[in-house]
């Protein structure tokens, strides 16, 4: 395979992703990954599906959650509704991925009936866990790699009655997930539905504000918590501290401007938050390993 023949695609922002998995008539879709050519690094965001990817081939960092792993090939990754997860290219590595992204009210947890209640919402809502990566040597492994190949195989060739094929073979891949015990009941009844909802409405508001100034009396008071508080359950829920969140998604937002404007460096540091331009070239280098200047060089040379 010809890695220089995909095209890159912009980093997606950090917080709740933009793109729309499938419609609101299937509410699936699949995504084939290749870095570092569709994405150097895929920023920390969340959305309200459930996401499987398995890995091809290569290695590439990840974070789920809390949870930062090296992620390598037969690899298979599940990521829960709602939870924060990021990518990012190992230098001088490749990968390739294939990912399945489904919304759980396609497999009933918006129903009236008791595998809603007892395991697809309570799924949807945070209240149970699910094991951050299957690899090789774990239980179930190959019956659970065959039945996301077959349900993959199944949405991107759309054999004849594939609408309820579909959803029989993700379906078929919850209840191994909760056989083998990937999928069980939290034991951290600190960060309950309604915290998860209070984090997700500080997380939007960073979104539409960063490059406002922003404090953490601000955003504990939107969530309606203590300071103290809000720090704390912040750090449980997204894996790192709200400074160190705001600082990343507007580094982020800095190197998509960067990639696609002709603005200076200060003026890019300005609009994106930063108004120490000292400050803004060491959290960017601390991010990317380089200037500003040297990742818009490399760049244009992509």
């Amino acid at each position: 395979m010809n890695f220089k023949e995909v095209k890159k695609k912009d980093n997606l922002t950090v917080n709740r992703e933009n793109a729309e998995h499938g419609d609101v008539f299937l509410p699936v879709n699949s995504y084939h990954c290749l870095i570092p050519f569709t994405y150097r690094e895929l920023a920390l965001h969340w959305h309200e599906e459930m996401e499987i990817t398995f890995i091809q081939e290569g290695t590439s960092d990840y974070k789920v959650g809390k949870e930062e792993f090296k992620a390598n090939a037969g690899d298979i990754i599940l990521i829960p509704p709602y939870c924060t997860h990021s990518a990012c290219e190992i230098p001088g590595k490749t990968m390739i991925s294939d990912s399945m992204v489904f919304h759980l009210d396609y497999l009933g947890a918006s129903n009236q009936d008791l595998s809603a209640s007892k395991y697809l919402r309570p799924m949807a809502e945070g209240q149970l866990v699910m094991q951050e990566v299957i690899r090789e040597c774990d239980a179930g492994y190959e019956e659970i790699k065959e039945a996301f190949l077959g349900a993959l195989d199944c949405f991107k060739n759309k054999p004849s009655f594939y609408e309820m094929l579909l959803k029989e073979q993700l379906l078929h891949i919850l209840i191994l997930l909760f056989s083998y015990g990937y999928i069980r009941e939290s034991d951290d009844s600190h960060i309950t539905s309604e915290n998860r909802w209070h984090i997700k409405s500080a997380l939007e508001f960073i979104a539409n504000h960063y490059s406002e100034k922003i404090s953490i009396t601000q955003l504990a008071h939107l969530a309606g918590f203590s300071e103290n508080y809000f720090m704390n359950l912040f750090r449980q829920y997204v894996g790192m501290s709200c400074v160190q969140y705001i600082n990343h998604y507007r580094i982020q937002e800095a190197a998509h401007a960067l990639e696609e404007t002709t603005r200076s460096v200060s003026e890019i540091a300005m609009l994106n938050g930063f108004d120490n331009i000292s400050y803004f070239n060491l959290q960017f280098k601390r991010s990317f390993g380089m200037t500003p200047r040297e990742f818009r060089r490399n760049q244009l040379e992509l």
